[in-house]
């Protein structure tokens, strides 16, 4: 059964609004459309709360030269409007769909960027006529057959969304995963027809919409026993506020032994930039400042306490776990010494496929004032193998603040796991490693005199990654003088060899060498030798 008259309301609504949104966009003074991002997202996160109470302030003060419209609809509504030009980054949940998007060439980049997930719960009556609290609280397969058998034995009905969102086409891939008879749309009812069965509703509407309506049950639905399908978020944040008294929840976070595993019920939120070559008048910047803010690990953190620390609705997933496996780096290593760092990537996601083939690096803070944001060198790359995992070495040459960095990718995996799960491009993130002190070595070979010309010679190390400060200080003193002064200091040049000529006054001389560079390596001071000069 249909609820025809407002799903026609709502469509007729949607076109309309989508015709205003984008008059409103083409008649916009620049300065008013450059400072204003509009994203076509799906209705999960306005309905969780996540939207009004973390999003929209929160991206208000971390970019305050951009003013951000929302446009709640279902997926493949939002797609679709995208897709028409009504909007510059996109926010879905809809894998499949996603990857006709990227497909077609809509999204800037070459696939989304991952950045939150949460999960689906099925609610039902508090008296539950199917039983699927006890038959089946973590097999969404099977506690949909047990709401289909009960709705042919007229003791519960469905409804359904119905309206090509992100939750309409997670809900219709478990029906795929059961023994329930499928009409030609992918929902129950019978097969080679449209039609549905007569338990079976699609209500047109959005997530908090169709919660309100199962919640009410009315007789245009069936009346009794009234189950659906929804995010956590939404269905927590409804009876928080008193809003849905007559549901509970039947069946979630579904069990590895279940069909589709443990990842059928995940959720996983991806964002886009809408492509300028596809639609010219998309505001890239805004849209790309957008998705910074979701990526960032400001946003980030605030996901762990929304609504609450107990109970969040969503869960951080734009940076990768990097686990470091091997010991810790020493506090001083020799010149040259061997530095070596071993860990795993792998992404928060649940049911995700290893991070594998993916470039990581070890890289030094380099030397920075206090106030400044410090910057970062590379001094050794990288890769995951198939299982995520990785071993970074290289020789010890510069010492400083180290770090392991799994650069953002776009790469990582293809748009295709499970038939459920797609995984979006990873942001970048970052380990620290703490600080290493690289002792220098510097040594001094025979002298070569020539009348009052002393040559010095011999090798430092480390002998590669100096600085441009990298200095060989010649220092000497007299015979019956007791301090070492210098004589002469000459830029260190690549390599690990030296040579150094000097004048001497005659007499008897005690000759050393010293080798600095300083926020590179510790000095290093060479033994003595002794020459006479005549």
């Amino acid at each position: 059964m249909h609820v025809s008259i407002e799903s026609r309301r709502l469509r007729l609504g949607s076109l309309c609004f989508g015709l205003a949104a984008l008059l409103a966009l083409l008649l916009a003074p620049p300065a008013a459309r450059a400072s204003t991002v509009i994203v076509q997202g799906t209705t999960d996160i306005k309905d969780a709360g996540l939207l009004e109470d973390v999003i929209e302030p929160g991206f208000a003060a971390a970019y305050p030269q951009y003013t951000l419209q929302y446009i709640a609809v279902g997926t493949g509504q939002a797609i679709a409007n995208a897709k028409a030009g009504q909007g510059d980054a996109l926010v879905t949940h809809a894998p499949t769909q996603e990857k006709t998007f990227v497909e077609e060439g809509y999204s800037l980049e070459p696939r989304g960027r991952a950045v939150f997930y949460s999960d689906y719960v099925i609610p039902g009556p508090l008296d539950d006529p199917a039983g699927v609290l006890a038959g089946a609280p973590h097999n969404a397969a099977k506690a949909f057959e047990l709401i289909a058998a009960a709705g042919e034995a007229g003791e519960a009905n469905f409804i359904s969304r119905g309206d090509n969102s992100g939750t309409n086409t997670q809900e219709k891939a478990i029906w795929k995963l059961t023994g329930v008879e499928l009409n030609e749309k992918g929902e129950p009812g019978p097969a080679g027809t449209p039609n549905n069965f007569s338990w079976y509703h699609k209500a047109g509407l959005g997530q908090a919409a169709t919660v309100l309506l199962t919640d009410e049950c009315p007789p245009t639905v069936g009346g009794k026993g009234c189950y659906e399908m929804t995010d956590r978020g939404t269905f927590n944040r409804l009876v928080s506020k008193g809003s849905v008294t007559q549901l509970k929840i039947v069946s979630q976070r579904n069990e590895a032994s279940a069909p589709g595993g443990v990842n059928l019920l995940t959720n996983p939120f991806s964002v886009y930039i809408v492509n300028p070559a596809k639609i010219p008048a998309v505001n890239v910047e805004g849209a790309r400042a957008f998705n910074d803010f979701l990526s960032s690990e400001q946003f980030q953190s605030l996901l762990a306490n929304y609504p609450s620390a107990s109970s969040p609705a969503f869960f951080a997933d734009a940076h990768p776990e990097i686990k470091i496996t091997s010991a810790a780096l020493p506090a001083t290593l020799s010149a040259g010494a061997q530095i070596s760092v071993s860990g795993t990537v792998a992404n928060l996601l649940p049911g995700s496929p290893p991070v594998a083939g993916q470039t990581v690096l070890l890289q030094r803070a380099a030397q920075t004032g206090p106030k400044e944001v410090p910057s970062y060198e590379t001094l050794a790359t990288g890769s995951t193998d198939g299982a995520g995992a990785f071993t970074i070495a290289t020789n010890a040459s510069r010492e400083g603040r180290m770090r392991i960095l799994f650069p953002t990718t776009s790469s990582y995996p293809a748009l295709t796991v499970t038939p459920l799960i797609a995984v979006g491009s990873l942001a970048e993130t970052a380990t620290d490693l703490g600080s290493i002190s690289v002792a220098s070595k510097v040594g001094l070979g025979k002298l070569s005199v020539k009348g009052r010309s002393v040559s010095l010679s011999g090798r430092i190390g480390p002998s590669e990654g100096r600085s441009a400060a990298a200095a060989i200080v010649i220092q000497g003193r007299k015979a019956g003088k007791k301090a070492f002064q210098r004589i002469k200091t000459v830029h260190a040049r690549a390599g690990a060899a030296y040579s150094v000529r000097v004048k001497l006054g005659k007499g008897r001389w005690k000759l050393r060498v010293k080798y600095t560079d300083p926020g590179t390596v510790q000095p290093a001071t060479s033994g003595v030798r002794s020459v006479s000069v005549g």
